[in-house]
């Protein structure tokens, strides 16, 4: 997908200059094989067929948006109601994948605990894990998949990682504190540390798309250098009530985050760089749904009132029933906010652009 969305603005400006569709085309493919080509001599770069192809069909993609925007930007009142219902239709399915994508989903192989972080690019704990466990169950020696009270617990609609760490400080990558693998290295659970904050990590269903698996971080809970005593600190993170939670307790000292795994989350699956759902998630979630849902409600503003409240009703309507009919945590109040500001600008761009109303 990156690389698709990489090569759009590239197709849309060959073809802006005035070049041939075809030419524009021709241009942006022989461009992808060559930057393909030159990977070959770049340490740590990989050149694939794969790469060739999304890379073109974001040039192609391009082209196609040169020739169509005014169409997009100022339809005419029916082509702009034809617009509102796709774009309603595609509100209503990037929900649906966004719940379904929140619930966990672990291997069924055998698990085991993390002995070998050099193995899977990890540093190793600066501290001493006193005790850990998932579920109730200790994870020192690994736990087994195939067994299904073991499955039972971790896969339940409340499930706790907790662990006591002494001498904590902070690392530069990630570093476990608790943490089961599958013999592919993928992560069933993970509890520990990435550059001083605590994250938390239960694998979902994102991870069987290959998309990013939703991880949670509490900021600066272990100091920059180890203390001089070895002060104890109590950790845990899991998913409770369809929430993500992380806390921790140093000193009496309690902190703690919660997060709905709810349908909001979709902006985070595509990310292209390493991310935690911190204090600003609920703002990124609000201007994801924002952005949207204003699409709708500019073309819905164009296609006339009727259209528009019938948009704007559907909008609303799968906000409230897609996450409960998935089993996902119900909309937060801050979505529903992000609706209403997504709504408002849409209403705006369609009013400002609705004189421009090609004849019908």
């Amino acid at each position: 997908m990156l690389n698709v969305i990489l090569f759009i603005p590239f197709g849309v400006g060959l073809r802006l200059a005035g070049l041939s569709r075809r030419r524009a085309f021709v241009i942006g493919l022989v461009t992808t094989i060559t930057v393909e080509l030159l990977q070959l001599y770049i340490p740590g770069r990989d050149t694939t067929l794969g790469d060739i192809f999304t890379n073109s069909f974001g040039g192609f993609l391009g082209i196609l948006v040169a020739d169509v925007w005014r169409v997009v930007l100022v339809p005419d009142r029916r082509a702009a109601k034809r617009l509102a219902i796709g774009w309603t239709v595609l509100w209503a399915l990037v929900l649906m994948a966004s719940a379904e994508l929140t619930h966990i989903s672990l291997s069924k192989s055998i698990y085991w605990g993390e002995w070998r972080p050099e193995d899977l690019h990890h540093d190793y704990f600066p501290g001493k894990v006193l005790w850990a466990t998932a579920g109730g169950l200790p994870t020192k020696n690994g736990l087994d998949g195939g067994n299904v009270v073991v499955r039972a617990r971790l896969s339940s609609d409340s499930v706790v990682v907790e662990g006591s760490v002494a001498g904590a400080a902070l690392s530069g990558t990630y570093s476990s504190i608790a943490s089961v693998y599958d013999p592919s290295k993928q992560p069933q659970f993970f509890l520990g540390q990435r550059r001083g904050s605590l994250i938390f990590s239960l694998r979902m269903r994102a991870s069987d798309l290959k998309v990013k698996n939703p991880t949670i971080r509490l900021d600066s809970v272990f100091p920059r250098h180890r203390p001089l005593t070895l002060d104890t600190i109590f950790v845990a993170g899991g998913v409770v009530h369809k929430q993500l939670w992380i806390r921790a307790e140093d000193h009496g000292v309690v902190r703690e985050r919660t997060l709905p795994m709810d349908a909001g989350l979709g902006w985070s699956y595509f990310l292209p760089f390493d991310y935690e759902y911190g204090r600003e998630a609920p703002w990124l979630t609000a201007l994801w749904l924002a952005g949207l849902s204003a699409p709708a409600l500019h073309w819905a503003t164009r296609a006339g009132r009727r259209a528009l409240f019938a948009v704007l009703a559907s909008l609303a309507a799968a906000l409230l029933v897609i996450p409960l009919a998935a089993g996902a945590h119900a909309t937060a109040w801050w979505e529903w906010l992000a609706l209403a500001a997504g709504a408002c600008l849409g209403v705006a761009i369609g009013s400002t652009t609705v004189r421009t109303r090609r004849p019908e």
